[in-house]
């Protein structure tokens, strides 16, 4: 199930509110991603659009859920449960977000174009439902 929203109300640094709640399909426990898009990218084969690069600014996992919003709180790093069972949507927020892996690839240094700068969460951050 897919669950898209946005960020309707930023509480305090630990508490956000979602423009989703149970009517969408939201559950207690539902981690949802907290992104903005921030660059297209294109592809090197065909130099036609492959969509625009979503930066995830942090996880968090919904706490209160009401019919039409969810509170939400941050998901901590001991809430992660590391197993094979991850889906690759969960892998890729968990490496946009640095808490995978930590490992460094060996890449071409020349062509690093740097981690775009995506800011802080603000109201009207797209939220989406992280398959685990």
């Amino acid at each position: 199930m897919s669950i898209e929203g946005q960020v309707a109300r930023i509480v305090d640094e630990s508490t956000l509110v979602i423009n989703r709640g149970s009517e969408h399909g939201v559950s207690a426990g539902a981690r949802f991603s907290v992104f903005a898009e921030v660059e297209e990218v294109t592809d090197p084969e065909t130099g036609e659009t492959l969509g625009n690069w979503e930066l995830v600014k942090g996880v968090v996992v919904a706490a209160h859920v009401q019919e039409k919003m969810t509170v939400c709180a941050p998901l901590s790093p001991e809430r992660v449960e590391r197993d094979d069972t991850h889906t690759l949507s969960y892998e890729m927020v968990a490496v946009s977000m640095a808490a995978g892996g930590g490992g460094k690839l060996d890449v071409d240094r020349a062509q690093m174009t740097g981690k775009p700068a995506a800011g802080p969460i603000k109201v009207g951050d797209r939220v989406r439902l992280v398959e685990i």
